[in-house]
């Protein structure tokens, strides 16, 4: 594998109602709306097995503790595991000490459902900034080796986040960031790569932007394949419109995305970049 042909396949496991604009739907809330997730996720899980690949699936807490039978199934079906917070909680609006014990509260719940422990996180929405690289010493202090957490082109520490894998390094202690790419064009780092924006744009322009990047993080949700997803007067309406916008052409648009291109998921793809040389960002400051 070389860096002009890195394709990562991942997927975050959480419910349909959930978004940067879902705020009014609080946990406390989230078992009253329909579940939507494990049919929804089996969708992706028959895709993969019809083009005999893995992928990374980032498990919400909360997911799993109410499907363990599905996590369960995804592991037992040889794909990876990554943590996604135990309740979609943004790391910047929790602060270190609730951060630290959501992530081990997650960690020993997936580690009892899978009987492995994860060692990849990402945090809800690639949301870790600047105001919370706090976060980043506490992921490899509880063991985490690869984070798929940040948006290309942001800055952490002075540092401009590369759109492509590098290490962050702390002390000893270094880890692997997979961040979302982003098109490296002026005043247009649009994401094209997964999920909302996957679903509008055309193949055609998908296969163009897939074919000319050097690296590229394909993620989704389960909602993405789901033909059906509910609407709520709980979300905006432009958000029940987006989650229902362009759904019906995620598994053919994707099916043809994977009979082109080669897809691993990452920690297969951290296994290989570590006999690579990548950039790093030292954090020791922090």
């Amino acid at each position: 594998m070389s860096a002009g042909n890195l394709n990562l396949l991942s997927i975050d496991i959480e419910d349909w109602y959930l978004s940067y604009d879902s705020s009014q739907i609080t946990p406390a809330k989230w078992h009253l709306l329909e579940s939507r997730v494990t049919q929804s996720t089996r969708i992706f899980l028959k895709l993969l097995a019809e083009h005999q690949l893995k992928a990374t699936f980032f498990v919400l807490g909360w997911i799993a503790e109410q499907h363990p039978e599905l996590i369960r199934e995804i592991s037992e079906a040889g794909h990876e595991i990554g943590y996604h917070s135990y309740n979609h909680a943004l790391p910047v609006n929790q602060g270190p000490v609730e951060f630290e014990a959501d992530l081990i509260r997650g960690l020993d719940l997936l580690e009892n459902i899978t009987g492995k422990r994860p060692v990849q996180y990402r945090a809800p929405m690639f949301s870790l900034c600047n105001e919370s690289s706090w976060a980043l010493p506490l992921l490899m202090k509880h063991g985490i080796e690869i984070s798929s957490s940040y948006k290309a082109f942001q800055r952490v520490n002075g540092h401009k986040i590369p759109n492509g894998p590098f290490y962050f390094i702390h002390g000893n202690n270094r880890l692997l960031e997979l961040p979302l790419n982003r098109l490296n064009l002026p005043a247009l780092n649009w994401v094209y790569s997964g999920s909302g924006y996957f679903r509008l744009l055309p193949i055609g322009v998908l296969k163009s932007l897939f074919s000319q990047s050097r690296y590229n993080m394909a993620y989704f949700h389960p909602r993405d394949f789901d033909l059906s997803v509910p609407t709520t007067k709980q979300l905006p309406a432009y958000r029940n419109f987006m989650n229902r916008v362009g759904n019906a052409s995620t598994s053919p648009k994707l099916n043809k995305l994977l009979n082109e291109f080669g897809f691993i998921p990452l920690g297969q793809a951290a296994v290989q970049l570590r006999q690579q040389t990548l950039p790093e960002i030292i954090i020791d400051s922090l």
